[in-house]
């Protein structure tokens, strides 16, 4: 495949969703992704962390989800419990009953010395709670390691509670994302590892007008391998596209200088509460 005489030896397709442009519009800059709920502050992936996040003006609650044993979306990064709870096994394995009763703060600790919310009452959410308490604010939704008809769940529950113009999908498998798209198409989705290589090399030649956009944002690091992915340029060409450039995982102060340097849209960050700050000189 090629464009024109052979530049790159790719096929750039344009289609541009704009249904999916709902996710940021009015987008209030910088946009602030808690990653995890705030998982430097809090216990990842709580409803403590997403109220707290929220509570200290975060602009969107960033989660992962994975399917319960018995059909559950329910919310934790990693695909056991060993990490942050009390309990051991691969969630799959795990029914909603087994898994409510372990203690989501167990493994939570700011020092690696004492842990403050051990003991405390937290508990694994379900996605269904999230979106019952948070009608109202953005949700950035990734996907882990699951069979595919987990995505057919997700679509069920975020059209059962109308969320579908707050909701943000993302994640590594492209064939889920590609079915997630398929079945969701009014929602906005971030690009997949090989359309964010193919933007960037894009972008680097001015080509950003032939690339594909069915994604709404770009989340990226801002580096990759000793070579840097965000730069001035390249949130050009995604701003020309109608993308939005939000990095992460962003968590101290030199690195969002450089998001802002860049003319991103916001960023993702484990430490919603210290980087509210920026929201004071960010660029409007």
């Amino acid at each position: 495949m090629a464009i024109g005489a052979g530049v790159l030896g790719l096929r750039f397709f344009y289609a541009h969703p704009a249904q999916a442009r709902a996710w940021f519009k009015d987008l209030r800059r910088p946009l602030i992704m808690a990653h995890q709920g705030g998982e430097k502050q809090w216990p990842s992936n709580t409803m403590l962390a997403f109220r707290q996040a929220r509570a200290l003006g975060a602009d969107v609650l960033d989660m992962d989800v994975h399917l319960s044993k018995d059909g559950q979306l329910v919310l934790m990064h990693d695909v056991t419990v060993d990490r942050t709870t009390d309990g051991h096994g691969a969630i799959r394995d795990k029914t909603w009953s087994e898994l409510s009763r372990l203690d989501a703060g167990y493994g939570f600790s700011l020092d690696g010395k004492t842990y403050p919310y051990r003991g405390r009452g937290l508990r694994i959410p379900r996605l269904e709670e999230v979106l019952q308490e948070f009608p109202d604010i953005r949700l950035g939704i990734e996907i882990k390691q699951a069979p595919l008809a987990t995505a057919n769940h997700l679509a069920v529950l975020i059209r059962r509670y109308g969320a579908q113009d707050r909701v943000l999908l993302a994640g590594f498998d492209a064939t889920m994302i590609k079915e997630q798209r398929r079945l969701m198409p009014e929602l906005a989705s971030t690009a997949t590892p090989a359309e964010v290589r193919l933007f960037w090399m894009a972008s680097a030649l001015h080509l950003e007008s032939f690339t594909a956009a069915d994604y709404a944002v770009l989340q990226i690091p801002l580096e990759h391998e000793g070579r840097r992915l965000v730069t001035p340029r390249l949130v050009e060409a995604a701003h020309n596209r109608g993308i939005a450039v939000l990095p992460w995982t962003l968590d101290s102060d030199q690195e969002v200088e450089q998001a802002k340097a860049a003319g991103c849209d916001g960023f993702n960050t484990n430490l919603p509460g210290p980087m509210s700050k920026f929201r004071q000189s960010w660029p409007r």
